[in-house]
């Protein structure tokens, strides 16, 4: 039988997870391992990313053994609905993961130093700028709606609301790292509800800045 306590326990698992993820990824955390780490600061994305996988993966193997009550009986039409938008929710995150591998996974920086990237705008970009979590989105719901536990409910909850904070913080980390080219972004293509471009400009325009952007930063 489903247990308040085991609810309660996983409420709390994800709620710690989302807070030291946050932490690891402040720029103060940062700034405190790379004095720390020094030379090989360089491995912190891959020390990061690898702890969180592995908590990731411990709370989803506990909420995959608990037991846990339907909010409402599934039926074939919403069993299909879910898988649908689950599926293309995962195919975004694939599409996505691929694209942004070598910045997110930490692997290439052991060997490699890079001084910064361009603001990707192309592709699926043009029409959202957080692909990746909107992605995140239809997978985790899509699959709550074709197999509607509380468990899951409760999941989704926690890590959309942590992951639409998170954004916030984010975009005003882009601004301060792209200036008045991520602001123009930020105008003109949606946050994450994909649509189109209020003023399109060219990618070659947006990307000319954004590298003029990156050089003068590396020059100072």
């Amino acid at each position: 039988m489903p247990t308040l306590l085991s609810h309660t326990t996983l409420a709390i698992l994800w709620i710690i997870y989302c807070l030291l993820h946050s932490l690891m990824a402040s720029e103060r955390f940062k700034g405190i391992a790379q004095r720390r780490m020094k030379k090989d600061f360089r491995l912190f994305r891959l020390f990061y990313n690898l702890f969180a996988a592995i908590s990731f993966i411990g709370i989803v193997f506990y909420q995959s053994t608990m037991q846990s009550k339907l909010l409402f009986k599934p039926v074939i039409f919403s069993i299909t609905v879910g898988i649908i938008i689950g599926v293309i929710g995962i195919t975004i995150m694939a599409i996505c993961i691929v694209k942004y591998f070598r910045g997110l996974s930490g692997i290439f920086t052991v060997s490699e130093k890079k001084p910064g990237e361009a603001l990707i705008i192309s592709g699926i970009h043009q029409w959202i700028r957080h692909p990746l979590y909107f992605g995140t989105f239809l997978f985790i719901w899509g699959g709550w709606i074709a197999y509607p536990l509380l468990s899951l409910f409760i999941s989704n909850c926690i890590i959309t609301v942590y992951t639409l904070v998170g954004i916030r913080l984010e975009e005003k980390k882009l601004v301060a790292v792209y200036g008045e080219v991520y602001k123009t972004y930020q105008q003109n293509v949606p946050m994450i509800i994909p649509g189109k471009q209020k003023n399109r400009r060219t990618d070659e325009q947006m990307n000319r800045r954004t590298e003029e952007q990156k050089n003068k930063r590396i020059i100072e």
